[in-house]
C-alpha cells in the first residue's frame, strides 16, 4: 500500500474521514441549522477572503489530488434522491444535490489544508458546523 493510497486526504485524512461520518450521521434539523448558518457566514466579506485563501492553498500545497478524492464520498453523502441525468459525456452524470453540500465542501477542503491555514481561517471555513462538528473533536 503507497503512502497516497493510505492517506487520500492527505496528513488530515483522520479528521476528514471523521468529518464524512459524522456528517453522514446528520438529521434533517441539524443539516438545516448548517446551512443557515452557512448562508449568514457565507455572505461576509470576510468568509470570501477565506474561501479564496483556501483555494490558493490547495493549489501552492500541492493537495489537489487530496481535494479531489473527496468528491465521490462526498457526492454520496449530499446528493438528492431521484434521477441521476447524463451530462456532455458519457462517463458523466450530474445530480442534484443537498443545500448542505457547499458548507460541507467548505469544512473538507479546509480540513485537508488545516495546518497551512491560520486558525481564524478554519474556523471560519468550518463555522457552519461548529454546534454539529466542532473541530475540537476531529
Amino acid at each position: 500500500m503507497s503512502a497516497a493510497s493510505a492517506l487520500p486526504y492527505g496528513p488530515h485524512t483522520t479528521a476528514v474521514r471523521g468529518f464524512l461520518v459524522r456528517l453522514a450521521g446528520l438529521g434533517a434539523a441539524d443539516r438545516a441549522a448548517v446551512v443557515s448558518r452557512y448562508e449568514a457566514v457565507a455572505a461576509t466579506r470576510a468568509y470570501e477572503t477565506a474561501d479564496a485563501r483556501l483555494g490558493d492553498v490547495i493549489t501552492r500545497s500541492g493537495r489537489e489530488e487530496a481535494r479531489d478524492a473527496l468528491s465521490g464520498p462526498l457526492i454520496q453523502l449530499v446528493k438528492l434522491p431521484g434521477v441521476a441525468m447524463p451530462i456532455a459525456t458519457d462517463t458523466e452524470t450530474e445530480f442534484e444535490l443537498e443545500p448542505i453540500a457547499e458548507p460541507a465542501l467548505a469544512a473538507l477542503l479546509a480540513l485537508i489544508v488545516r495546518d497551512l491555514l491560520d486558525d481564524a481561517t478554519v474556523r471560519l471555513l468550518t463555522d457552519a458546523f461548529s454546534d454539529t462538528i466542532p473541530l475540537a473533536t476531529l
